[in-house]
């Protein structure tokens, strides 16, 4: 009896553990010149405190044939569930990191979920975040 009260105390607290969730992203202005041993380079982020430096998940995707219309579809799985941000770049020349001008402006198609965009730099988390929902996809136009 007693045992089974326990187990009946944990499968109730089952809702409130970090499930993972599967997320679909839809990519579009890839630049199709540069497709060639190219990349798309997604950091998923769930915190403000580590935007844009410590990605909770880091995912590379060869790019091929299916992105020469400047499109890419991809799902992204087992993701924590809950408020997210994106970040992600089309690594043209497969360095693993991207290339910024000498004013430091990238020189790579990149881009962030809720197509946020900050002014004289790279947005901040909050104009980022997207609480995902199942079956609807998060869609990035790369800049």
């Amino acid at each position: 009896m007693k045992h089974q009260a326990l187990a009946i105390a944990l499968f109730a607290l089952l809702p409130l553990c970090s499930q993972a969730a599967d997320v679909t992203l839809e990519v579009e202005g890839l630049d199709t010149s540069r497709l060639q041993g190219a990349a798309l380079m997604v950091a998923v982020f769930t915190e403000s405190a580590s935007w844009l430096r410590q990605p909770q998940t880091g995912l590379r995707f060869a790019l091929g044939a299916e992105a020469a219309g400047g499109r890419f579809s991809v799902v992204l799985k087992n993701l924590p569930e809950g408020p997210l941000a994106i970040s992600l770049f089309q690594d043209a020349n497969a360095n693993g990191r991207l290339d910024m001008n000498p004013m430091g402006i990238p020189v790579e198609p990149f881009g962030f979920s809720n197509n946020a965009a900050g002014s004289f730099g790279p947005p901040q988390f909050e104009q980022a975040v997207v609480t995902p929902v199942a079956g609807v996809s998060v869609k990035v136009k790369l800049n």
